[in-house]
């Protein structure tokens, strides 16, 4: 049972942000694992019966990915909800993360009112939207060669207690919307890069 994440999560990330060398990491690699990798784990296992299973991330020798722990709810293919906790509190997304040429052209082929509606609703809740985006395009939303809404929970008091269960869950509803939008219309890649 998720009981939230303890304050040493961020002497972690702190000592990390610091001193990037694996030796640095591997040291700490159990106060990963207790502080950051099993709450996140337990947070998404409840989460699972609502969103399907959740993959958290390992520590891993790409530096990039030691100042943060991730994890991914796929819907189809590379359609999923995220979060991640970071020296920056909780983050929550939930979008198209990766994209092949047959899934960009199902995308530019469905993208209109129903999608800008979705967007629309998302910006106004606070949501910024992420991706890669073309230089020019016929308007913004045909711009996106991969589309995220996401943002920031912040950091606090509150991440040591049960709460960032309920606001992910609350927030990955909020994302519903657009990420169902994509696994219909987008759908997975057929032809993997």
């Amino acid at each position: 049972m998720f009981n939230g994440f303890a304050e040493e999560h961020r002497t972690f990330f702190e000592a990390v942000a610091e001193d990037t060398t694996w030796e640095t990491v591997s040291a700490r690699a159990e106060q990963h694992r207790r502080a950051i990798h099993v709450p996140m784990c337990e947070l998404t296992d409840e989460l699972a019966d609502e969103f399907g299973p959740v993959k958290v991330y390992n520590l891993h020798r790409s530096p990039n990915l030691w100042v943060e722990q991730w994890a991914y709810a796929e819907i189809v293919d590379t359609i999923a909800f995220g979060v991640s906790l970071s020296l920056d509190g909780l983050w929550v997304e939930g979008g198209w993360l990766r994209s092949s040429p047959d899934q960009v052209a199902r995308y530019r082929r469905a993208a209109g009112p129903q999608l800008e509606s979705i967007v629309a609703e998302l910006r106004s809740r606070g949501y910024e939207l992420l991706g890669h985006r073309l230089k020019r395009a016929d308007s913004e939303l045909l711009a996106y060669r991969s589309l995220i809404a996401g943002r920031s929970l912040g950091t606090g008091a509150w991440l040591a207690t049960r709460e960032p269960l309920e606001r992910v869950r609350t927030e990955w509803r909020n994302l519903r919307p657009l990420v169902s939008w994509l696994a219909e219309h987008v759908g997975p890649r057929t032809k993997r890069r």
